[in-house]
């Protein structure tokens, strides 16, 4: 064989070679661009509920933060009338009321038992 032959042989062996590279990378593509198509679709879907629920948490974080702020507004306007229904309460003999208690009830059994002939 000649120079010339094994040239030509050389260059058919490269058209060969680089005909069935081509033909796997093609293969490849084929099999790989659906499945990378799936997979950011997959993706996409997951960033869009991931969103969502995170506007969600937001709006809840909103809510709650309200209505902890409505909570201590009332309990800062309610406080005093608190403290001063505690100290009303503090400051009642119960001793003395006890007494008026009983004292009521045995004023209350004889006029009892007085109504109680007028009603057979």
């Amino acid at each position: 064989m000649d120079r010339e032959e094994k040239a030509l042989r050389y260059a058919r062996i490269n058209v060969w070679l680089t005909g069935a590279i081509l033909v796997v990378l093609c293969a490849a593509a084929l099999i790989l661009i659906p499945r990378a198509v799936h997979i950011l679709d997959r993706a996409e879907t997951a960033l869009t509920s991931i969103e969502s629920l995170a506007e969600t948490a937001d709006s809840a974080l909103v809510a709650a933060n309200g209505a902890a702020e409505t909570a201590n507004r009332l309990a800062a306007d309610n406080a005093d009338a608190v403290s001063e229904a505690l100290e009303k309460f503090n400051s009642v003999d119960f001793a003395t009321l006890n007494k008026a208690i009983a004292d009521l009830a045995t004023i209350v059994e004889p006029l009892a038992k007085v109504s109680s002939f007028f009603t057979r």
